[in-house]
Formats: structure tokens, sequence, C-alpha cells
């Protein structure tokens, strides 16, 4: 039996791995320790950053390669 893929995601320069398909805001904060009150945003090459909500569902699958996301306090412009 194979083993289940982990999905790479990248938050603000760090790597992390997740086993599941889908990952929600919620969860991503947990994963990489990102404080309630921090904005998330998910790059999409071509488009604009999507703002991920606590309760977002982001799937995985959708992309190839690594999923990138960035964080920053409410009111900063983006960099």
């Amino acid at each position: 039996m194979n083993k289940p893929e982990n999905y790479k995601l990248l938050v603000d320069g760090d790597m992390y791995e997740w086993g599941e398909s889908t990952i929600t805001g919620a969860q991503l904060r947990d994963l990489a320790g990102i404080p309630d009150n921090v904005e998330i945003f998910q790059h999409v090459p071509g488009e604009l950053d999507i703002e991920v909500q606590n309760n977002t569902e982001i799937n995985l699958e959708e992309h190839h390669g690594l999923v990138k996301f960035s964080t920053q306090s409410p009111g900063s412009q983006a960099g």
C-alpha cells in the first residue's frame, strides 16, 4: 500500500508538509503557528493573492508542486 502523498506548503518562506488533500485556513494557522490576528494570503501564479479565512478550504490537489502562502498584520500593505 502506498503512503499518502504529503503536500508541501510554503508559509512566509518556511516549509511545511500536510498529509491530506485539503486544508482549511484554521488548520493552516495551527500547522504554521499563525496567530488569529494575522491575515493569510494564498499566492496564485498570474492572479491576485487570495485571502484565506479560517473556514476557507484549499484543495491542494489543484496545485502542482508547492502551495505558497504569506501572512501580514491587518492594515499593513502587502510587500
